[in-house]
């Protein structure tokens, strides 16, 4: 329960240091993959705290520990030098949220049902609803791209394709990984 609390107060604070403190304001920042991910995270971990029995939907927890995952990880590899680098808020959303929300995975729930193995495939479907909404609209409104990685008037079309295609492996693999940790935990309880 603790992590849970620690996961929804740290969103919360950098909702607001975010709101409170940045010239670009909190709605730019919504339209990005990190925030959309961590609102998820918080909105999911306040309805465990609620009503216990979500807990259950194995496929929703996981699907929202992959995304902050995807988030910390991709933003502390490629995106620190293009953002204002580690800020409160920023070390809150990508470092703080998915350690908290690892931990959460392996240490909460060891005896709810198992991942299926076709559900990280099912994950990536959150993923690539945002891929294509900041394909088709994002990178052509606001001041930039949210990613530069995925701007063809940055890197390029061909670069666009080859980070696309990184970016699902990745998320797939790392959708896997959770699937055998979830099983792995199940073993040993």
């Amino acid at each position: 329960m603790t992590l849970r609390v620690a996961i929804v107060l740290a969103v919360v604070l950098a909702l607001v240091a975010v709101a409170t403190s940045t010239r670009s304001g909190l709605l730019w920042r919504l339209s990005t993959f990190t925030y959309q991910a961590n609102v998820l995270a918080a909105a999911y971990y306040l309805w465990a705290l609620a009503w216990p029995r979500a807990d259950a939907r194995i496929g929703v927890r996981g699907a929202v520990v992959l995304y902050v995952l995807i988030a910390g990880v991709i933003w502390n590899l490629f995106l620190t030098a293009h953002s204002m680098g580690y800020t409160p808020a920023n070390m809150l959303l990508h470092v703080v949220v998915p350690v908290l929300a690892l931990s959460d995975w392996l240490l909460v729930g060891r005896d709810q049902a198992p991942v299926r193995w076709w559900q990280p495939v099912v994950w990536l479907a959150y993923p690539a609803a945002y891929l294509a909404l900041a394909l088709a609209v994002l990178n052509h409104v606001g001041r930039r791209a949210p990613y530069y990685f995925l701007d063809p008037d940055t890197v390029g079309t061909a670069a666009v394709v080859a980070n696309i295609c990184v970016l699902a492996g990745g998320t797939l693999a790392l959708g896997y990984a959770l699937l055998g940790i979830n099983r792995a935990m199940a073993v040993v309880s």
